[in-house]
């Protein structure tokens, strides 16, 4: 096995960790919000302890800002010790975590992911011929079709 295949094999597998962690939090909520840090999450999953540098905990904190992207789940607070994120109870991901195996999650997210880079682009290339017909110039009429620029 190279070791780019090796990395994506570890990468997968620690996205799978992060989601059972993820789906353990949901079916134990007592309330209507679970919060976790990035740290906390990548301790849990032993991934690295308290006492090894945070520069391991790079592929958790990359997959929560991914899932932040696609909306799943949100950023509920901002500090000097980082980001706190937060799932909502009776949000799509929270229903999603509750009633699937982590691995059906995870081809969901590469799913929506895939959907939404397509969705991307097709709006990109809307606003780009959107914003192709406003720079266009325009003559000036004063309302009556009549030219009122300076040329005739």
């Amino acid at each position: 096995m190279t070791t780019s295949e090796n990395l994506m094999m570890d990468t997968k597998k620690v996205k799978i960790l992060i989601l059972q962690m993820l789906k353990d939090m949901v079916l134990n909520a007592k309330g209507q919000l679970i919060t976790f840090r990035p740290a906390k999450v990548a301790q849990d999953i032993s991934i690295w302890t308290r006492k090894s540098p945070r520069s391991e905990s790079v592929i958790v904190r990359n997959f929560l800002e991914e899932l932040v992207e696609l909306g799943l789940i949100r950023v509920i607070k901002r500090s000097a010790r980082g980001k706190v994120y937060g799932i909502m109870r009776n949000t799509e991901f929270w229903l999603i975590l509750e009633h699937n195996n982590v691995h059906e999650i995870l081809s969901f997210i590469d799913g929506y992911k895939t959907v939404r880079r397509n969705n991307t682009s097709i709006n990109m290339l809307r606003e780009l011929s959107a914003a192709q017909k406003i720079a266009q110039p325009q003559t000036a009429t004063n309302g009556g079709d009549k030219n009122i620029s300076g040329n005739p």
